[in-house]
């Protein structure tokens, strides 16, 4: 990957942009006039439509922190000091 040439402070502040970004999903994806749209009266597959897009969201927004998060952990040879 092209991060992997990045200095530490670099990846950190990559890190912390992504996570502002994800925020800022996050508000627009949970909040009224994107929930209004699944707000009907309508089943998919048996499952409200509004229950379906809030759980597949909230799971997308649990998955892409994750992947931002996962960088965090120091891999057992890396050295704190580099």
């Amino acid at each position: 990957m092209a991060e992997t040439n990045l200095k530490r402070p670099e990846r950190k502040l990559r890190q912390k942009e992504r996570l502002v970004a994800l925020l800022l999903l996050g508000v627009l994806l949970f909040n009224e006039p994107l929930l209004g749209l699944f707000d009907r009266l309508q089943l998919w597959l048996g499952i409200p439509l509004l229950y379906l897009y809030l759980f597949t969201a909230w799971g997308a927004f649990i998955l892409l922190a994750a992947l931002i998060l996962e960088r965090t952990v120091p891999r057992r040879g890396d050295r704190e000091g580099k």
